[in-house]
């Protein structure tokens, strides 16, 4: 990812950073908790050195919840070598894969397992792209991938300041429920269609800001903006995005 192209200058948005409230508070630096429920227990296989990179090692990490268990096996690329979802509380952690075992070869076929939530498993992108990293959320009980986006990646989280840039919330008892800085393409370029542009993207996206923010473009760039914007999303069987309140940024596409 080339994040010269998205370094946010502060000084355009002190003033939107200050309006935000609090409902998107500052953050210290010091770690996000987005929510994601403690695994029952957590356990590493070593299998020796990596063949792609020094001093790294190949690992199997198993993470056991109460009624499944989520398997990363890392050779040291980008991305795991794969991931799975095992529908036991106490599957065993090794490479060979059991019966009813859903490797996550086809919808999901690389990256890093993020955190789960009472039944949802959600996997994180090997890289970002236009500022955010995508992600998608499995049914560990269907086995079904539920929904997928892109969120606004740690970089930039840190470099607005944003605190709760990505929760997920609820559980047994309520539905569980994302609410996030979502990235998206705005299908046209703010920085020479500004009016036209932001009406389009509002009226796409249901952003409910008025205002057309302050995009960071390089003097020689021209590109698509990228926009970031807060959502809520409840996870049902049909997840729908919905636009809430809060400050919206922009930039040029990766």
């Amino acid at each position: 990812m080339h994040l010269w192209n998205y370094i946010v200058d502060m000084k355009l948005f002190g003033v939107l950073i200050l309006a935000v409230g609090s409902l998107w508070s500052q953050t210290d630096g010091a770690g996000l908790d987005e929510g994601f429920d403690k695994p029952v227990k957590k356990t590493v296989v070593d299998f020796g050195p990596s063949p792609y990179r020094q001093h790294v090692r190949k690992t199997l990490t198993c993470y056991y919840y109460s009624t499944f268990t989520v398997k990363e096996y890392d050779e040291g690329q980008k991305g795991a070598e794969w991931l799975s979802i095992v529908p036991l509380a106490h599957a065993g952690c090794r490479q060979t894969h059991s019966k009813g075992e859903n490797v996550l070869t086809r919808e999901w076929s690389s990256g890093y397992f993020w955190g789960a939530k009472d039944r949802y498993a959600v996997f994180s992108a090997p890289d970002g792209e236009d500022g955010g990293v995508a992600f998608s959320v499995f049914d560990v009980k269907t086995g079904r991938k539920l929904f997928e986006d892109a969120s606004l990646l740690e970089y930039y989280q840190k470099k607005l300041q944003i605190k709760n840039a990505f929760r997920i919330s609820g559980g047994p008892v309520q539905n569980t429920r994302l609410t996030y800085f979502r990235v998206v393409r705005a299908g046209c370029n703010l920085k020479t269609g500004q009016a036209e542009c932001w009406n389009k993207a509002r009226a796409a996206f249901g952003i409910t800001q008025t205002d057309i923010p302050v995009c960071r473009y390089e003097p020689e760039a021209d590109w698509e903006s990228a926009i970031v914007y807060p959502v809520s999303v409840l996870l049902t069987d049909s997840p729908q995005i919905k636009a809430v309140d809060g400050p919206v940024f922009c930039w040029s596409i990766d």
